[in-house]
């Protein structure tokens, strides 16, 4: 796993994690994991139900809420949303971090942020939402 990016205080994304990053997640501190990541989007990508059991058996919050993003849609925005209620640090992940991202900026623009201003944040970090802009333009608030 590479190094998780910071959005905010308790909002991290990385790319697709493994059973074996779970323990050092925990130690980092992480009390919850997303898994952004539709299954069986690749043939090397770990099962979602072992990820799930290895997050769980470390006392780990672990949610699914898999994202495509020709078909984003509120209800997935607001999933995301429900599942961050609670404040916990939170480590959101896909196949590269791209579609997590898209959903922090989707929660922090429906929150009042600058739809720009938080674009500009996330490629400052080195997500490019070039691609994604398309499927975000109809949940910008």
């Amino acid at each position: 796993m590479s190094h998780p990016i910071q959005l905010d205080a308790l909002y991290f994304v990385a790319p697709q994690l493994t059973e074996s990053d779970f323990a050092s997640l925990k130690a980092q501190g992480f009390e919850r994991v997303i898994n952004n990541r539709p299954e069986g989007e690749s043939d090397d990508q770990p099962s979602g139900d072992n990820l799930r059991a290895t997050a769980e058996s470390l006392g780990m919050e672990y949610v699914s809420n898999p994202i495509n993003l020709a078909a984003l849609s509120q209800d997935q925005v607001d999933c995301q949303g429900r599942a961050l209620l609670e404040e916990k640090k939170t480590l959101a992940f896909c196949r590269t971090g791209t579609r997590s991202s898209v959903l922090w900026v989707l929660l922090e623009n429906a929150k009042g942020g600058s739809y720009e201003e938080l674009v500009g944040q996330v490629s400052g970090k080195g997500f490019d939402l070039s691609r994604c802009v398309a499927a975000m333009a109809p949940l910008v608030k």
